[in-house]
């Protein structure tokens, strides 16, 4: 059966303003929504570390992590035209109103980045911060080239998604906007291992709204981000008419298939780059 491959961004739209064996890695929870999660709480560590990003002019929302006291990392495509449109809000649940708004400084997105299904779509950013995160926030480490990571390793994924990928009306959040945890695993990396994949046909994985979102490994007791989510991707059958198309995309969970995350690690040039430009 031949299918057709589409590849989606994982943002939303806002509703309201506002070398090691595997013994070795471990993830930070262990959970049973983004997709097929559960909450996170004020005493989980992933709360200190993860930050929702609002951008104003599109009214878009996204996730990001710090790695910095006032640098955030970011999916690219979650940073819109103009730094000034950013808010960041800091909380488990900042589109009911419980968080603590900053603002960003400045940004500094990948010059390669592409939207395209591609091995190369370089899909990370960096957003300072005016200021610094709240007290109580953390930040988390980045992985060296040595850092172990393969496909069957298993990471936590964090975010404020959907917790479905299935069409609902406008007035439906699908838990959106409430910081969310869940344990996935690498199904495969890229060829060049710039992304590896997840495959989401269990229930369990990221949508919508967690674009940007930290896929979290503890390693030698101490907590990293080794991957960026950047996008979902599901198939068409070929034998779909084209109008029935619409319709079929409209009743389908489109999360509930495989989803894309940036191996951080290969952008450690990058990011340190980034870091030198925004804070001197």
């Amino acid at each position: 059966m031949k299918t057709k491959l589409y590849v989606s961004s994982l943002i939303v739209l806002a509703l309201t303003a506002c070398g090691g064996s595997q013994s070795a890695i471990d993830t930070l929870v262990d959970s049973d929504a983004i997709v097929g999660g559960k909450d996170t709480t004020k005493d989980n560590v992933i709360s200190k570390y993860v930050v929702l990003i609002y951008d104003n002019p599109t009214k878009t929302y996204c996730t990001g992590l710090l790695i910095k006291k006032d640098v955030i990392l970011t999916a690219a495509h979650c940073v819109g035209a103009d730094y000034k449109g950013l808010t960041l809000a800091f909380g488990l649940k900042p589109l009911s109103g419980d968080y603590v708004m900053r603002y960003a400084a400045k940004t500094w997105v990948h010059d390669k980045y592409k939207k395209s299904n591609s091995a190369d779509r370089n899909d990370l950013a960096l957003i300072l911060i005016k200021g610094n995160a709240p007290d109580g926030y953390q930040t988390l480490l980045l992985p060296d080239s040595s850092f172990p990571l393969k496909a069957g390793y298993t990471f936590t994924a964090a975010g404020y998604g959907r917790v479905s990928g299935k069409k609902v009306p406008s007035t439906d959040t699908q838990g959106s906007g409430f910081l969310r945890n869940v344990d996935l695993k690498i199904d495969s990396m890229s060829a060049n291992e710039s992304q590896f994949y997840v495959d989401q046909k269990s229930g369990q994985g990221i949508c919508s709204g967690d674009s940007g979102g930290p896929a979290l490994m503890r390693y030698q007791g101490k907590d990293y981000v080794v991957g960026i989510a950047s996008a979902i991707s599901w198939t068409v059958p070929d034998e779909i008419r084209e109008d029935e198309k619409k319709q079929y995309i409209d009743n389908k969970d489109v999360c509930a298939e495989k989803s894309i995350y940036m191996n951080v690690k290969q952008y450690r040039t990058w990011i340190d780059d980034g870091l030198k430009k925004l804070l001197n």
